[in-house]
């Protein structure tokens, strides 16, 4: 049975191969046998990668509205694609800003000192914190902002494109919602990173299952032409800049690992390397982290002007 691209719609879809989870439950329940993580493939057409079958939306939306405001995993005061935000907030039409995703507002606390601040968020202990900040919250999900009337300058979404089920629908909802000349900025891993390539479906970054939504820039451009917007530009950044040691240490980590669930999926193979006491210990990884890895993108896509 042939899947359907969940952007397009298209038929020409195939197979790349079953998903693992590597997180210790599955979006907030107990992780066991009976899980169905899905699997990846990739759309010939619009060149997405995705997840099928994927957990419902209404499954997703009450797992991060669920996301205690001091439990979410990264934590960071300030992180390097901030400052490249930054950048390209500097000359919009108006002088407003809607982050999607906006958690407890950390970003345009720390950005948007001359922008009218405005956020999108499931999670309401972060909602109420993002508040108390001075930001404006006018929805917990994009499909909450189809009756918004007010017009952005810009809209951000930072590590939010990779957990939509429905990507250029919900990109559809957010255009309308941007002034003409406006932006809209979005930060998310690609399907054509060198790491990507090599670890597939094995890649740490499609291990998680929220995760249901892969990008390369190919796709941005076609979606651009399907929303009337340009591409201003394309920044390649690491999740997570480290030191060397650090960016060493993590890619040898990922070929061993990536390398043992390969040659494993052999039961034959697998009876006689699990007696070596080396590989036995990768065995024993529940997962593999490349954040570290140049494997994101920063995409800024202008809106047309209106004649």
């Amino acid at each position: 049975m042939s899947v359907s691209c969940i952007a397009c719609n298209s038929r020409e879809t195939s197979l790349i191969g079953k998903l693992p989870v590597f997180t210790p439950d599955f979006l907030g329940q107990p992780l066991d046998e009976s899980i169905d993580a899905g699997s990846l493939y990739r759309c010939g057409n619009c060149s997405l990668l995705f997840r099928w079958p994927m957990p419902s939306p209404e499954t997703l939306l009450a797992y991060y509205g669920g996301l205690d405001k001091d439990e979410w995993w990264q934590h960071e005061p300030g992180r390097e694609v901030w400052r490249y935000v930054e950048k390209e907030l500097r000359h919009l039409p108006a002088p407003s800003v809607l982050d999607v995703g906006c958690f407890r507002g950390n970003m345009l606390r720390e950005i948007g000192a001359n922008l009218s601040c405005f956020g999108a968020e499931p999670s309401p202990g972060a909602r109420r914190e993002a508040e108390a900040h001075g930001i404006t919250v006018i929805g917990d999900s994009i499909e909450s902002l189809r009756e918004e009337e007010r017009r952005f300058g810009a809209i951000t979404l930072i590590d939010v494109a990779e957990h939509l089920p429905r990507p250029l629908e919900s990109l559809q909802i957010l255009s309308g919602l941007i002034a003409p000349g406006g932006k809209l900025l979005i930060f998310t891993g690609t399907t054509d990173a060198i790491s990507w390539r090599f670890a597939r479906q094995d890649y740490w970054y499609c291990a998680m299952p929220e995760h249901v939504a892969f990008f390369r820039p190919s796709w941005f451009r076609w979606a651009a032409g399907q929303l009337g917007f340009r591409i201003s530009s394309v920044k390649r950044l690491p999740y997570q800049p480290v030191a060397f040691r650090r960016r060493a240490k993590e890619t040898l980590q990922n070929i061993a690992f990536i390398g043992y669930q390969r040659v494993t999926r052999s039961p034959k193979l697998a009876y006689v390397l699990l007696r070596l006491p080396m590989i036995n210990r990768i065995a024993n990884w529940q997962s593999c982290w490349w954040t570290s890895a140049r494997d994101h993108i920063l995409v800024t896509m202008t809106k047309d002007t209106v004649s």
